[in-house]
């Protein structure tokens, strides 16, 4: 296949270009810089420069592809969220439109918004979503948008990834959190830290993306999560003993004051994502070395050496 990727010089993006490339497709990335440049040419992939408001570009490239993989987000915290959901939503017009009437895949990025269960139980692609759908719920509004499409004989998949991707030293969320235990001496966790959360091997999850792009049964909404869940205490326990470190109970108003009040929040929303529809519909296989044992044994050792010589 030749495929378009948004979105490809960033974490998950560069390695499902990777494993694109070294399984035989041809790939187009979109690139903002001379670095992202390098880096695409450095996977075997074509660099295209652009963002998500070359609109001209992201229709061009999404005209000539076999499949697109919408991966680009802005992951900026601090800009109005409903400013964030315009850009992503004029994105995903412009790369639908040419697809029109194809049955081409589209392939895009959520996250793991559901109601949680009432029981404790797990939750999958037909659970209602949130009755909160401001703050980072917005981009349910990003998923709602894109699947109208399939109404035009587009493929639309909707791959929800959970908070904590993780793998190959990486992700946005762990090193930030280990960054903060470093920092303050200890790593902590809110309360009792039995907050449950679903995780993917970024490899994995990479995985998950090209079966989607070339499996004509994938449609609609995806969970991509392994089969094991985390609370946040086992999570700050594993960086603590990464970092050789303490790990302990913090207040909600403590974890403000040593984190800020969007981390805490983020670390105080839990969700069990059942990964059945991807592992028994589209034969997806899961099998990263889970998330506990990277951190204390895997790919994040570089980190926690580079770490610890901050800690006093």
């Amino acid at each position: 296949m030749h495929i378009f990727v948004t979105g490809a010089t960033g974490y998950i993006g560069r390695i499902v270009t990777e494993k694109a490339i070294a399984a035989g497709h041809t790939v187009h990335g979109l690139s903002r810089n001379s670095e992202g440049d390098a880096l695409l040419k450095s996977l075997g992939a074509t660099p295209i420069r652009g963002d998500l408001t070359t609109f001209d570009i992201l229709s061009s490239e999404s005209a000539k592809a076999d499949a697109v993989l919408h991966l680009a987000y802005i992951h900026d915290f601090t800009m109005d969220r409903q400013k964030v959901l315009g850009f992503d939503t004029a994105a995903i017009d412009a790369l639908a439109a040419p697809l029109r009437g194809t049955g081409k895949p589209l392939v895009t990025t959520s996250g793991l918004f559901a109601k949680d269960d009432p029981a404790g139980g797990e939750t999958n692609e037909n659970s209602p979503y949130p009755d909160d759908k401001t703050g980072l719920n917005t981009r349910i509004y990003s998923e709602l948008h894109a699947l109208k499409y399939a109404e035009d004989n587009v493929r639309v998949s909707i791959i929800r990834l959970p908070p904590y991707v993780y793998g190959r030293g990486g992700s946005y969320f762990i090193p930030m959190f280990m960054e903060f235990a470093a920092n303050n001496g200890e790593s902590i966790y809110v309360n009792e830290g039995h907050i449950t959360t679903s995780v993917v091997d970024v490899d994995d999850a990479a995985d998950l993306y090209l079966i989607v792009a070339k499996e004509a049964r994938a449609s609609g909404i995806i969970n991509c999560t392994a089969s094991r869940y985390f609370n946040f205490k086992e999570i700050a326990q594993a960086i603590g003993d990464s970092l050789e470190i303490p790990a302990r109970s913090v207040t909600h108003d403590q974890a403000i004051e040593k984190w800020n009040p969007f981390l805490v929040s983020f670390a105080e929303r839990g969700n069990k994502a059942s990964n059945r529809k991807a592992v028994e519909e589209l034969g997806w296989k899961p099998n990263g070395v889970d998330l506990l044992t990277d951190l204390k044994k895997g790919s994040y050792i570089k980190l926690a050496g580079e770490l610890k010589q901050k800690i006093v």
